[in-house]
């Protein structure tokens, strides 16, 4: 086990994480410490707040290299299968935190558990992307760009803005919400993805996002065969866009079977594609998809 941990016993079975150390920023959560369960992570246990350990059971001696896994040193969580719950304020000003790991187990999140974490861009699920899940209520304290990560798909919430106008001299408030993001964020049935309300905001959002933001959303639910989204992405310049992306050449595949890139745009990528295996790849892809033999030379590497 790579993290020392303070931990509460909730019951005969299982315990609670109350405050992580570890000698790296990316963090993994066993399943089970001094042979309980963990089922629960506690009330601000990666915030830099002080938490009462008082009561609390310490797993193993803490190396001297460790650190506390809190604040600005923490980036990255993965949380075991066993996962319920998740306390109030856990990762309160977490401002370096890039990524969590969820487990389909999880069932309860406290208030806040995200706030001021606006780095944390990326979830990663170990379900499908079909399965019912806890995301909605996730996604509830995350009003900025998220991309989550299933086993076998990825979907892109972008960021939204709200807060409270004053509407009447009584001190009357109004929310008012600013973005398709939050409306994105509904569309669930009994706590399933409603890709079709999903998809339903992808008119709106077009008037409103940036290009970027845009395409994003296109292409991922591209990439899980929505035939929706064909016209908007052979209308635009993709090429800037596609490089960001780890899977970029099963893209360019798919993008170019389905006519929403042409031969050029494929040189235009190879050219500009800085990793050599991926430049290479690519290069291996054109030669599949257009028959006609392309010569390189060791200036193109």
């Amino acid at each position: 086990m790579n993290v020392c941990v303070y931990y509460e016993k909730i019951n005969e079975d299982s315990i609670r994480i109350n405050r992580v150390y570890s000698l790296s920023p990316k963090i993994e959560i066993p399943e089970s410490i001094d042979g309980y369960v963990v089922h629960e992570i506690g009330n601000y246990c990666f915030s830099s707040k002080k938490v009462d350990l008082s009561k609390a059971i310490l797993s193993c001696d803490i190396p001297s290299n460790y650190h506390e896994c809190s604040g600005v040193d923490v980036e990255s969580v993965k949380f075991p299968s066993t996962l319920k719950k998740l306390g109030n304020y856990a990762f309160y000003n977490c401002r370096k935190l890039k990524e969590i790991y969820l487990p389909f187990s999880l069932m309860s999140i406290g208030s806040d558990v995200f706030m001021n974490c606006l780095r944390l861009n990326h979830i990663y699920y170990d379900c499908s992307i079909f399965d019912v899940t806890f995301l909605k209520q996730i996604l509830t304290q995350i009003t900025w760009d998220v991309e989550v990560h299933f086993l076998d798909s990825s979907i892109f919430y972008p960021e939204y803005n709200g807060g409270y106008d004053e509407v009447g001299p009584a001190h009357i408030f109004a929310l008012n919400i600013e973005g398709e993001g939050f409306r994105m964020r509904q569309c669930f049935k009994e706590g399933k993805i409603d890709f079709d309300g999903y998809d339903a905001c992808f008119e709106k959002l077009c008037a409103e996002e940036s290009e970027s933001c845009i395409f994003h959303v296109a292409i991922l639910r591209f990439m899980m065969g929505s035939e929706q989204y064909i016209p908007y992405l052979r209308a635009h310049d993709l090429t800037s866009y596609l490089h960001v992306y780890k899977d970029i050449c099963a893209m360019v595949e798919k993008l170019l079977k389905k006519e929403c890139l042409g031969q050029s745009d494929l040189d235009r990528l190879i050219f500009m594609e800085k990793d050599l295996e991926t430049r290479t790849l690519l290069m291996e892809l054109k030669n599949k998809m257009f028959k006609s033999s392309s010569t390189y030379s060791f200036e193109d590497f």
